[in-house]
């Protein structure tokens, strides 16, 4: 937002060359959106935005949303199942048998 348009349009100078380009391309400067000067509420003629994008998906849409989820599970069931997971290594224990031993983390 501008607090001072007037204060603004005072010390504010467009250069010719940008004046000439819109004169080209018969863009108005001066007025409001449509380029009206006499009645700055009408703005028939100012261009117009495009159209709704039409409301649903598609057949595409729908498959990545799915896959997306389904990985989106996936990831966070390894998260957990990694975190729940004890921190240790197993150590062959003598007679054959397997010994886990937890590790304590130091930092």
């Amino acid at each position: 937002m501008v607090e001072a348009p007037l204060a603004l349009q005072q010390s504010l100078t467009i250069p010719p060359d940008h004046l000439a380009v819109c004169a080209n391309q018969s863009i108005p400067v001066s007025g409001n959106a449509a380029g009206n000067t006499v009645d700055l509420l009408d703005l028939s003629g100012a261009n117009k935005s495009p159209g709704e994008i039409p409301a649903g998906f598609t057949a595409r849409g729908v498959v990545a949303l799915v896959f997306s989820c389904v990985s989106a599970f996936l990831g966070l069931a390894v998260i957990g199942w990694y975190g729940g997971s004890e921190i240790g290594a197993r150590a062959p224990k003598k007679g054959g048998a397997v010994e886990e031993t937890i590790r304590t983390v130091r930092g």
